[in-house]
């Protein structure tokens, strides 16, 4: 994600656990999260 972030500073990038412990809610509310914060930049 590191790399990531350096070549696309403006893109919206977000970290989702997928492994036997995280919950599908907590998965969810993460993608919620992140086009709730994608829909309030293109807004400008």
């Amino acid at each position: 994600m590191h790399n990531l972030r350096e070549s696309y500073s403006g893109a919206n990038i977000v970290a989702i656990d997928c492994d036997a412990g995280s919950s599908e809610v907590n998965q969810l509310n993460r993608i919620k999260l992140m086009l709730a914060v994608a829909k309030r930049v293109i807004r400008f």
